[in-house]
Formats: structure tokens, C-alpha cells, sequence
């Protein structure tokens, strides 16, 4: 019983919710729809826009990826040509500390020898 009456209450209330829409509608069913309609049109104007500047938008961003791999690729290789001079660079310098360290070594040694027989 209880359904049968909630269901009775629910179509009444539908009923008379739109009774009194349609009664106190500030404009005529063929104004209302005019604007939806217009509206619509306006809506659906604004969606194809957003569309056409997300693909817009997508193609940049694919084309600055694209620009920055081959940007970080030549930096990669700018770096490791300058990392590969320098150390070109650095290496008869390198050679003659290691000789002067091991003259320094043998130094020492010679002292300590001498230090010692003393």
C-alpha cells in the first residue's frame, strides 16, 4: 500500500510541478524554445572553438617536444665534445704532476733515509 501511495504522490507532484512551470513561465513555450535553440547553437559554436585550439595547442606541444629532444640531443653532444677537449687538455698537465708527485715521493723517501741514519 505504501508504494502504491508513493507512487500516486510522485505522478501528482510531477503533475503539478509543471502545471505551475508552464503557468508561471515569464515567456511563451515558442520564445523559450527560440532561446534554447539559440543557445544551443551558441554552446555548441563555443565547443567546436575549444576543439580547434586543443588540437591547436596538442600540434605545439608535439612540435616543442620535438624541438626540445633535438635541442637536449645537441647540448648532450656540445657537452661531450667540450668535456672530451678538456680532458685532452688537461692531460700532459695531468702527466707532469704525477712525475713531479713521484719526484716529491722519492724526496721524501731520500729524507726519511737520510732522517734514519741519523
Amino acid at each position: 500500500m505504501k508504494g502504491k501511495s508513493f507512487l500516486i504522490g510522485f505522478l501528482l507532484g510531477g503533475v503539478s510541478a509543471g502545471i505551475s512551470t508552464l503557468l508561471t513561465a515569464p515567456k511563451s513555450g515558442v520564445e523559450t524554445r527560440n532561446n534554447l535553440k539559440e543557445s544551443k547553437e551558441v554552446v555548441l559554436h563555443q565547443l567546436n572553438d575549444l576543439k580547434d585550439h586543443l588540437k591547436e595547442l596538442n600540434q605545439s606541444l608535439i612540435a616543442a617536444s620535438s624541438e626540445g629532444t633535438e635541442t637536449l640531443k645537441d647540448f648532450v653532444l656540445e657537452i661531450k665534445h667540450t668535456v672530451s677537449n678538456w680532458q685532452q687538455e688537461i692531460k700532459p698537465h695531468q702527466r707532469e704532476l704525477q712525475r713531479e708527485l713521484a719526484e716529491i715521493e722519492q724526496s721524501i723517501q731520500e729524507l726519511e733515509s737520510e732522517l734514519s741514519k741519523k
